[in-house]
């Protein structure tokens, strides 16, 4: 479940676009009833108890997985019912709201609409809400053992706009080519033959880099836009991380080598020089192996001191 929230100045342009007749249910309205133009007039009253708030509408729109059509196609009451649990935890309460379903898309949805003035003049508070949102969702969806998505890499393509198509081909790049390369230049080139291009943003002044940008069909955007994991610090991150993998990959490898080597040399006894000088060679390397997994080691618990935003080219 993904909750999807808006404020706004317009009770009538809420109500009409919530309640319109050929593709909505009203599940539930407490303190309005009437025509959407009723309950838009008696949201306005209310709203006058209360003149220093500006965004006077509070909407969120509840959306399911198409997982979850069959159990709540036909299901008001369960769908209601995460709806109230969903306003309880938001603290949305002792307000006029109204909770209506729409049956316009393949995906179950309902949209929640009510007053930031509650019924004591008091402002329902915003504080955080976008985190809050985030977080209750998940809660609910592990509640109601309802499906989780995984975000972006659960959509529809042939509805997305060009705009978010591009975005889309951007982020299944990166989500894909991440995990095989170890540098900029080894990203730039994959994504290169994807008809990708990437380009840094640098500060003029201070000639450090700021960020990241990717091109594709005709669209410029910036990687934190495509998603925070892909910002240019995440990236970073991840780049360096691939690559200390590597190296420690190869130092396991390298004593199991050089460990043969010292085997074969004890088992020819006739071949005295060849004892001594494989023990020795044997002993170095793995002296040298022991010291270089020590460094890894050491680098992969030593603290990271902060980064400072940009990097000096």
């Amino acid at each position: 479940m993904i909750g999807k929230q808006t404020k706004g100045t317009s009770f009538n342009g809420c109500f009409s676009y919530v309640l319109k007749e050929e593709k909505s249910k009203l599940l539930e309205a407490v303190g309005v009833d009437g025509t959407p133009e009723q309950m838009a007039e008696q949201f306005e009253l209310q709203s006058w108890l209360n003149e220093k708030v500006k965004n006077l509408v509070g909407h969120t729109s509840l959306n399911f997985s198409p997982e979850d059509s069959d159990r709540l196609k036909h299901d008001d009451a369960l769908m209601l019912q995460i709806a109230h649990d969903y306003m309880k935890l938001m603290g949305i309460q002792n307000t006029q709201y109204i909770v209506a379903r729409h049956i316009d898309r393949e995906h179950p949805h309902c949209h929640i609409v009510f007053n930031r003035v509650d019924n004591d003049g008091k402002t329902i508070s915003d504080k955080n809400d976008f985190r809050r949102n985030e977080k209750i969702c998940k809660m609910l969806t592990a509640k109601y053992r309802l499906h989780f998505a995984n975000g972006k890499d659960h959509i529809n393509e042939e509805r997305l706009r060009p705009y978010d198509r591009a975005k889309h081909e951007i982020y299944k790049a990166l989500k894909e080519e991440l995990s095989n390369v170890k540098s900029w230049n080894s990203l730039k080139d994959a994504l290169a033959n994807r008809d990708i291009d990437m380009t840094f943003k640098v500060s003029r002044t201070t000639r450090e880099i700021q960020g990241v940008k990717f091109e594709y069909g005709g669209f410029s955007i910036s990687g934190s836009k495509v998603s925070r994991e892909f910002s240019y610090l995440n990236i970073d991150n991840r780049l360096e991380e691939n690559a200390c993998a590597s190296l420690f990959e190869s130092a396991k490898q390298k004593p199991k080598h050089k460990e043969t080597e010292v085997q074969q040399s004890v088992s020819h006894p006739d071949e005295g020089a060849g004892i001594s000088l494989g023990l020795l060679n044997g002993g170095s390397s793995y002296d040298a192996t022991a010291a270089e997994e020590a460094e890894f080691n050491r680098l992969m618990k030593k603290k990271k001191a902060k980064r400072k935003r940009g990097f000096r080219l």
